[in-house]
């Protein structure tokens, strides 16, 4: 599992090539999990969790997907435009812009050979057994 270190707003934290899709929200515990399968090669899966949503602006799947850390402007943009605090390292981008966000705990990610309907290597979250 890899976690998110980088602590410099506007730093890339993660990327990947592939395709991602909208996997799971938990509306009980504010889990919201990404997946990218391993229909085509590499023959992993990947997931992206984040914990604690606050606060999301998603597309239903992402052709290639990079994850940076936002700014203390962007923060405070996205709070002010959607009526929430959003404090300083919370606010994950999806891309290079305000188009798609997570505000939540610092993202995690796991690879594995999972199959698409395998559970999640963080947890049984529903839908995913």
């Amino acid at each position: 599992m890899d976690e998110v270190t980088p602590e410099s707003a506007g730093s890339e934290i993660f990327r990947s090539d592939r395709r991602f899709k909208v996997w799971q929200y938990a509306v009980g515990h504010r889990r919201l999990l990404l997946r990218s399968s391993r229909d085509m090669p590499p023959a992993t899966r990947i997931e992206i969790y984040f914990a604690n949503v606050d606060l999301m602006l998603l597309r239903p799947g992402y052709d290639g997907l990079v994850i940076r850390r936002a700014d203390d402007g962007q923060c405070e943009k996205v709070g002010l435009e959607h009526g929430v605090e959003v404090k300083p390292g919370r606010l994950f981008l999806l891309g290079t812009d305000l188009r798609s966000f997570v505000v939540s705990a610092p993202p995690q990610w796991h690879e594995d050979e999972g199959a698409m309907d395998d559970p999640s290597w963080f947890g049984p979250l529903r839908g995913t057994h």
